[in-house]
């Protein structure tokens, strides 16, 4: 966390971001803060240093998106400290940074950030009631086996 005044200023008092998501969940980034006696003028979230979401209270709109690769921001749900990341990718994975700054006369700035895994879904067997005969999954498997050991031959 950085703090760059002192006494009743602008705090962060929470910054919640996932350790890890699955390849298309949905993960919810939530910054905390006191404005204490401040004015709120602005909320910025970043991935790797590159801003991609600006809450500023006294814009219309209020919100703004800023595309970099395949982050996906849910807009009709995110406002103000809270953002939806929609179907998380392999590259949405990184440090994610909120950054809560103070309007006239402070101008103070505080922000904290944490790292998000993101994790490809487990290859998933279908279930041992196969209809099929022979079962299609114990067919992939074996075949694959088969390349793999012809492969190291």
């Amino acid at each position: 966390m950085n703090n760059r005044t002192a006494g009743l200023c602008l705090r962060l008092q929470l910054l919640q971001v996932p350790d890890s998501v699955e390849v298309g969940e949905v993960a919810r980034l939530v910054c905390v803060f006191d404005e204490e006696q401040d004015d709120l003028y602005s909320v910025k979230w970043y991935k790797d240093d590159v801003e991609f979401f600006r809450f500023l209270p006294n814009d219309r709109p209020a919100n703004q998106f800023f595309e970099i690769g395949d982050v996906d921001v849910d807009m009709s749900r995110s406002s103000n400290g809270t953002v939806y990341l929609r179907n998380a990718s392999l590259s949405a994975q990184g440090t994610y940074r909120c950054e809560v700054s103070a309007d006239a006369p402070s101008f103070q700035s505080i922000s904290s950030e944490k790292f998000m895994s993101v994790q490809d879904r487990p290859l998933r067997m279908a279930s041992r009631a196969c209809s099929l005969t022979p079962c299609l999954p114990s067919l992939l498997l074996v075949t694959m086996m088969i390349t793999v050991l012809r492969r190291g031959a």
